[in-house]
């Protein structure tokens, strides 16, 4: 702690220092009518100083000798603009705002109108063009124009980016082929902390984020010092909205529908926003909400100690989303020289979910009977996921420099609702089984490990064509008189993680025309806590053991069970009898458990009384403390160099459980422990951006990052599964993973907001993280498959990409309407693990990535046709070493589309659909012969209207 106060004492002290002297400063904003344009270059004609707006069209230049200047805008798509100005000594000048106008060759007269189609492609072109380092921008306007529902959706179709997927929607980011917690995401620049159901990664979840809360999204593939540097891949930067520069009023209000749920969405939107006459006083509200029926089809296919299937789980879920989003920006400009805001966010996602999964049993086949048991489990919860944060914050211009400041605090959770009730809120499930089931012998194989259904690539019957012909009898249907009553489980889960302090100061000047000098410090305080227990309770009533029949009033048939996956063409689903209604498993919770008839199995159990689920009950406290330096030095008009180093202090302490079982102690003891690591880490980064001529860049950059363990690696204890005979642990002491990055990259930009960039990237990495797999003995357990992270040897990564976007406006009549973006992503990796020969790829990572849009953009018209493709990946390398049991998530493609219409100046009607070709989300071993998990989630769309003032 004493360093930590240091270099946060030396950094603030550094960064109050304002400079005194004679010179003076300018400031100002760029506009186009009512909306900022960032990214626009202002030269300070007769000398070397220029710099581009930010996101809010704002700029400033300092250290300027008194006298008339000159200044120049320039902006891709847009007029040139040259105003006229004098600086006074000592003083800060407002420049009037700016207002361009769009080129006539660029952009036609509709479009300049209503301030949209490809003024958003502007925004994000010259953010992008006049970067120094390697960075790709989406503006708002652009979001708006595809069916992209949330923040992790938003960036899907950048160069480089995609997104893993929970029930079919968005969740989280991964940049370049790399693990998505290997990247940074963050909100206004602050990584945000994470809390999910299951996992503890540091990757966040932004489900429970609406693109309407987004102004825009910056994906650095480059990092400067000024950016927070635990981020492998990159950093996602999602920047919300601001105040408007004049009332402004958006509202939207839509209503769909879901194939497979064959039920609603709706969702509806408002934005408010204005300032003051003087300019002083500004402020924005955003609210939106989106419900959706959902439904997804889903099979799996669970192996254990060989390649056999010992349990097929044929699972359907129904559910309804509710995601809730609100953004509130205020900001108060007392004079010329300070700016003060204070900006408000909140998220929530509400899932509830019901799911009925039928697990056949192979592993319990008679063969003198050729019957086997078939379990029902009827689940009902409901998931929350809530965010909120807040940030205060500066801006103040001195003579020489400008010094800006924020402080800002984040909470997340994940936690059940209140089922079966406010004491036991879990994910609650209730088993029944019936026993004597026809199975077809054919299926079944016994190696030694008891019975098992074999795929054929591993000598077995079974394949993907014919693997729901397992009944002997083709007209069969579970039984509610034959379905006893098995297990009643409360699986429960809570994890909130807080930011508690993110504190940020920054001070930058220019030391002459040539050279501008940046520093600054960061120190974030966060902890994070999460409980666990898996609980089974058995029947121990006096009464007869209940049947499914027992609660027959509350007895529903399966929602579309004989259409479960059609996709797949079986009829399986006419298998399906009935179920138990959410109402009928509330009651059977309130006849049953607190009366005697149910009793708690704490050997099939993962509590702490037993040694289980220590993996998932742990607490951290942790903090960051970072300051940096940095230089931008223009070496002629078309060279210009920035290098830097950030120094980030990463203390960590986990609190936890050990289990122990001994001689001394046979029944086991449960003690306390906790752990502490603590590291420095020097991330030098060097860039080099050279323009030969105004619409052409070449950018080089040299970059040293790093990803810190996730949480659940550094779990004192391990979490063991009775069911499956595994145990997983953490280790405290694995080291954080770096990397060495090379980027080379070049850009051309065309009159006409049309652009093609190209290159290349490498990666070699240090202490990657694996899953250690081995067998051996866990506290009287015999034979169980043990898995631990640990470092492994050193890996690399290469990479290409190209990117491309051309309106066809040289064709003539309606045809100079249609245009394309394309980009495609080609990615190799390679990595050694101890104990397995051969080389394997990093996980996750995808060697191919490729997106494509068709669109016509002309008058009142914008249709969009969307296609992403993302090809297989793997996610997890098998004990044995072997290909075929390393588990792939599948290749996967997603087509969506939208369409809008401008009836007047105020009213835009819209229509969109989602995953229209209802590609499966699959998992598999080794390739596709063996599948271990296959989704399907039916098409969705929505239409509705839009109104802005």
């Amino acid at each position: 702690m004493e360093k930590n106060r240091f270099l946060i004492y030396v950094a603030f002290l550094l960064v109050s220092l304002t400079a005194a002297g004679q010179k003076g400063a300018i400031k100002g904003k760029v506009f186009d009518g009512a909306f900022p344009l960032p990214g626009a270059i202002v030269q300070l004609n007769g000398t070397q100083k220029n710099t581009s707006t930010d996101f809010e069209g704002s700029y400033n230049i300092t250290g300027i000798e008194a006298g008339d200047y000159e200044i120049v805008v320039t902006y891709l798509g847009y007029e040139k603009i040259n105003q006229k100005i004098t600086i006074g000594a000592g003083k800060v000048m407002v420049v009037p705002n700016i207002l361009l106008k769009a080129s006539s060759n660029n952009l036609d007269e509709v479009v300049v109108k209503d301030n949209s189609k490809r003024l958003s492609e502007a925004k994000a072109l010259n953010i992008q063009k006049n970067a120094i380092n390697l960075v790709n921008v989406i503006a708002a306007d652009g979001i708006g124009k595809l069916p992209d529902r949330n923040a992790a959706e938003a960036v899907q179709r950048v160069p480089g980016v995609s997104i893993e997927r929970d029930q079919g929607e968005g969740r989280y980011v991964a940049v370049r082929g790399l693990p998505a917690e290997w990247s940074s995401t963050t909100m206004n620049g602050n990584r945000i902390p994470t809390a999910a159901d299951e996992g503890a990664s540091r990757a966040t979840a932004f489900d429970f984020f609406p693109t309407e809360m987004i102004g825009y999204v910056e994906v650095s593939k480059a990092l400067t010092p000024d950016i927070d540097a635990d981020a492998l891949g990159g950093s996602v930067n999602f920047i919300t909205k601001t105040a408007p520069s004049k009332f402004t009023v958006d509202a939207s209000i839509g209503m769909g529908y879901n194939a497979k749920s064959d039920k609603g969405i709706y969702s509806g939107s408002v934005l408010v926003g204005d300032k003051s006459k003087n300019g002083k006083f500004g402020y924005i509200l955003n609210f939106s909400q989106w419900n959706r029926n959902w439904a997804s089809d889903n099979f799996e296919a669970r192996r254990s100690g060989d390649e056999g299937v010992y349990r097929l789980e044929l699972r359907d879920y129904t559910g309804e989303r509710h995601t809730t989003g609100f953004n509130g920006g205020f900001e108060f400009n007392p004079n010329e020289r300070n700016k003060f805001f204070v900006k408000l966010n909140y998220g929530k996602l509400l899932d509830e979910e019901t799911h009925f999964k039928r697990r056949i049993r192979f592993d319990k086949f008679n063969a003198a009977t050729n019957t086997g048991r078939v379990e029902l489990q009827n689940i009902y919860n409901e998931l929350n996921f809530d965010f909120y944060g807040g940030e205060v914050g500066g801006k103040h211009i001195g003579n020489k420099g400008v010094f800006d400041w924020s402080a800002a605090h984040y909470s997340t959770a994940f936690y059940y609702g209140n089922v079966p009730d406010a004491q036991n809120n879990s994910y609650y499930s209730v088993f029944f089984k019936q026993d004597g089931v026809g199975l077809n012998p054919a299926y079944l194989q016994d190696r030694g490990n008891g019975p098992r259904a074999y795929w054929d690539s591993d000598g077995g019957y079974m394949n993907t064509g014919n693997m729901f012909g397992y009944l002997s009898n083709p007209n069969f249907q579970d039984s509610p008189n034959l379905m006893k009553f098995s297990t009643l489980e409360l699986y429960k889960v809570a994890v909130k993680e807080r930011d508690n302090i993110v504190a940020s100061a920054n001070y930058e000047f220019d030391a002459n025309e040539n050279l501008n000098l940046k520093f600054g410090a960061k120190f974030r305080d966060k902890d994070r806590i999460a409980t666990f227990a898996d609980e089974f309770y058995n029947w121990s009533g006096a009464a007869a053991l209940p049947t499914l029949a027992s609660y027959g009033q509350y007895n529903i048939m399966q929602p579309k069970g004989t259409e479960y996956l059609k996709e797949l063409h079986t009829n399986i689903g006419n298998s399906f009898g009935p179920v138990l209604s959410p109402t009928g498993m509330n009651q059977f919770y309130n006849d049953n458990f607190n009366n005697g008839n149910l009793k708690l199995s704490e050997s099939d159990s993962e509590i702490l009384a037993n040694g289980g689920g220590l993996g998932r009950n742990f607490n951290v406290d942790e903090t960051h403390t970072s300051v940096y330096g940095m230089a931008t030095y223009k070496i002629n008009s078309k060279l210009t160099f920035l290098g830097g180093l950030r120094a980030t202090n990463t203390n960590t302490k986990v609190s936890g459980y050990q289990y122990d079982v001994t001689p001394e102690n046979p029944d086991g003891l449960l003690s306390k422990v906790t752990k502490t690591k603590n590291y420095l880490s020097l991330l030098p980064m060097l860039h080099l951006k050279y323009s030969p001529e105004e619409n052409t860049n070449l950018r080089l950059a040299a970059t040293r990052t790093f990803t810190r363990p996730d949480f659940g690696y550094l779990a004192p204890g391990g979490t063991y599964l009775a069911a499956d005979n595994e145990y997983d642990g953490g280790n405290p002491d694995v080291n954080p993973t770096y990397s060495y990055n090379f980027d080379l990259m070049g850009e051309h930009y065309f009159g006409k907001l049309d652009v093609v960039s190209a290159g290349v990237f490498y990666k070699t990495i240090t202490d990657p993280i694996f899953m250690d797999t081995k067998q051996g003995d866990i506290n009287g357990h015999t034979g169980v498959e043990i898995s631990q992270p640990m470092n492994g040897d050193n890996a690399w990564l290469f990479g290409a990409e190209i990117s491309g976007n051309k309106k066809f406006d040289f064709l003539p009549g309606f045809l100079n309407g249609f245009g394309v973006q394309a980009n495609y992503t080609f990615t190799k990796s390679q990595m050694t693990i101890p104990g397995r020969a051969g080389k394997t790829s990093l996980p996750r990572q995808g060697d191919h990535l490729a997106n494509a849009q068709l669109y016509y953009e002309k008058g009142r018209i914008n249709v969009r046709a969307a296609y992403n493709f993302k090809s297989k990946y793997i996610t997890e390398h098998g004990t044995s070493g072997l290909d075929r049991d390393d588990v792939y998530y599948g290749a996967y493609s997603a087509l969506d589309a939208t369409f809008s219409f401008k009836l007047t100046k105020h009213f835009t009607i819209f229509a969109e659909a989602n995953n229209l070709l209802n590609d499966k989300l699959e998992y598999y071993y080794g390739d596709d012969s063996r599948p271990k998990q296959v989704e399907l989630y039916g098409i969705r769309g929505q239409m509705g209207v839009k109104w802005s003032l």
